[in-house]
């Protein structure tokens, strides 16, 4: 026979909207979970870009100074810090 919607049919339903929630949080605690690592993903390829452009700008540095006459390079000192 058919639920009637009445007491007796609540119960299962209330269940089934419970479960229904439970894998719904579910789902966007995942998509969080993977936001949150994309994030991180993207942060450190930002960062180590940013530091590539760093070494570079700091290589031609002391390559100009050392064609202006000042001490050489010192790049060397600075590539075993990376």
């Amino acid at each position: 026979p058919l639920p009637s919607g009445g007491a007796e049919g609540a119960g299962p339903l209330l269940q089934l909207r419970e479960e229904q929630q439970q894998l719904e949080l579910g789902r966007r605690r995942e998509q969080l979970r993977e936001a949150q690592q994309r994030l991180q993903e993207v942060a450190l390829e930002a960062q180590q870009a940013q530091l590539k452009r760093l070494r570079q700008t700091s290589e031609r540095y002391w390559e100009q100074l050392g064609a202006l006459g000042g001490t050489g390079s010192n790049w060397g000192h600075w590539e075993g810090l990376g």
